[in-house]
């Protein structure tokens, strides 16, 4: 059993949350304190966290297709294979 630094509640190990304030130190806390400290719950941060992941990893796979295709055939495919990448991290990264 852990205990939240904040408001003092008893945590089984599974949803205690480890937060890191300005100054670089370490809190053990519920999902509810993490929630006042950073203003979104944590299945959100989550989430966007795997979203940027997968946003820049698929805008590197667009990039270096885009360098092959620019390489292979010339400045229109390169011009094209730009295009595209700009309008996957558009779509990709669409805040809601």
């Amino acid at each position: 059993m852990l205990k939240c630094e904040d408001c003092s509640r008893n945590l089984d190990e599974k949803e205690a949350l480890v937060h890191t304030d300005n100054e670089g130190n370490k809190h053990i806390i519920c999902p509810e304190c993490f929630k006042k400290a950073t203003g979104v719950d944590y299945q959100t941060f989550a989430y966007r966290k795997e979203n940027a992941k997968m946003t820049i990893i698929s805008v590197l796979f667009c990039l270096a297709a885009t360098i092959y295709a620019f390489i292979e055939n010339g400045m229109l495919y390169g011009c094209l294979g730009l295009v595209l990448t700009v309008l996957v991290y558009l779509f990709a990264s669409k805040a809601k």
